[in-house]
């Protein structure tokens, strides 16, 4: 498998309930329905700080999703809560079997 490193903000829209998955993106001005959600998990790590006092508004808080769009692609992506906005972090490329 390849990826792509894209790193883009990006327009999400979700169910109805907070913390929900995305049901569609929108990045460079195209409309992505999501087909499935193929994974998904949290990062509350510290990332490259590098300060000897470490508080907890300084660490990541990001959701991070695999999300099949259409066409077969598979977008990552995350919403990153302390900042409030979605980022397209790369798309993954299947390599053909054979």
């Amino acid at each position: 498998m390849r990826a792509q490193f894209i790193s883009e903000p990006i327009e999400v829209e979700q169910a109805n309930l907070p913390g929900k998955p995305p049901v569609s993106l929108r990045w460079r001005d195209e409309d992505y329905p999501v087909e499935h959600v193929e994974a998904t998990w949290h990062d509350a790590s510290w990332g490259p700080l590098r300060t000897r006092v470490k508080r907890w508004w300084q660490r990541r808080h990001r959701t991070y999703y695999q999300l099949r769009v259409a066409g077969g692609r598979i977008f990552e992506v995350y919403n990153d809560r302390g900042l409030g906005r979605w980022v397209l972090y790369r798309i993954l490329h299947l390599e053909p079997e054979g």
